[in-house]
């Protein structure tokens, strides 16, 4: 890869990133209106369409290979899974604590799963990352004052689930390549996406959200084309050429924006484990990130 594509896809990854942050406002506010499998529905329904439209202005091959379609599918489940976890932890619990603890955990789980299927076993500074995420973890999650039972407080058990799902999402997109192009594999993510997502809802009120107000479509555009479409096809990018290591080391700058946007927006209060616990996570992404790639 050229040095100027280098840079432009940083510069991508960092808009959205930030878009990424946003979206766990948007995921607190869209929850007080509608069902989650709704949300779901919607949200893969337009990212798919917006992904179309991409596709035919870059006149891309749409068609998927036989081989490809296992990885499609399992993407679907996984998304599908980490998508009820986010709508339902940010229902539940502070978007700006989800934000902070799911995308700080993102990068270690991600990590952890690699190392486990390459049987790669970490030791220095990878190890120290790791230790040192679950310090930070611990205190997102304020085990020290409530004990280990602060996991399933306030949607917390929600937001773990979500990073977990999403390690397992990032190491099958970064291996996407192999079978069709990253554009065509977001296409047909989301439109497999809403197709499961439309099992779980209720036909009478699946047109239900052309009722709602002006604020819901905002934040639905948002999640949907702004948060999936772009940033995530950008991450599943990023996945592919820069491998799935260096990928998820961009979500280190999430934090701060779901922060900054859950306090402007929402008026959530800035508490001291969410800092302190975030600023050891990102510090242990950054040592895990400066540990020579696996092979």
């Amino acid at each position: 890869m050229k040095r100027s594509e280098h840079t432009f896809l940083y510069i991508v990854m960092i808009v959205a990133m930030a878009l990424w942050g946003l979206s766990w406002t948007n995921g607190k506010i869209l929850g007080t209106y509608t069902s989650i499998p709704i949300l779901m529905f919607w949200r893969f329904l337009i990212a798919a369409l917006s992904m179309g439209i991409v596709l035919l202005l870059r006149r891309t091959e749409w068609k998927i290979t036989l081989t490809g379609i296992p990885s499609i599918a399992a993407s679907a489940i996984f998304l599908v899974l980490y998508n009820h976890f986010y709508f339902t932890g940010t229902r539940l619990g502070a978007a700006g604590a989800g934000g902070v603890l799911v995308t700080t955990l993102n990068p270690l789980f991600t990590f952890l799963l690699i190392s486990i299927v390459r049987g790669y076993l970490p030791h220095g500074r990878s190890l120290a990352g790791l230790l040192l995420g679950i310090l930070g973890g611990s205190i997102l999650i304020n085990v020290w004052q409530e004990g280990w039972s602060a996991v399933f407080n306030s949607g917390n058990q929600y937001f773990v689930l979500c990073a977990t799902t999403w390690a397992f999402l990032t190491f099958i997109s970064s291996r996407i390549n192999r079978h069709m192009g990253t554009l065509t594999y977001s296409f047909w993510l989301y439109l497999m996406s809403s197709v499961i997502a439309l099992f779980f809802t209720e036909p009478s009120q699946l047109l239900s959200v052309f009722k709602l107000d002006l604020i819901f479509w905002l934040n639905l555009i948002s999640v949907s084309v702004g948060a999936m479409a772009f940033a995530t096809t950008a991450y599943f990018i990023a996945a592919s050429r820069l491998g799935s290591e260096k990928a998820s080391a961009f979500i280190f700058t999430v934090p701060l924006s779901a922060l900054i946007f859950s306090m402007l927006i929402l008026k959530e209060p800035l508490q001291w484990n969410i800092v302190i616990g975030g600023t050891l996570s990102v510090f242990a992404v950054i040592l895990i990130n400066s540990v020579k790639k696996i092979k």
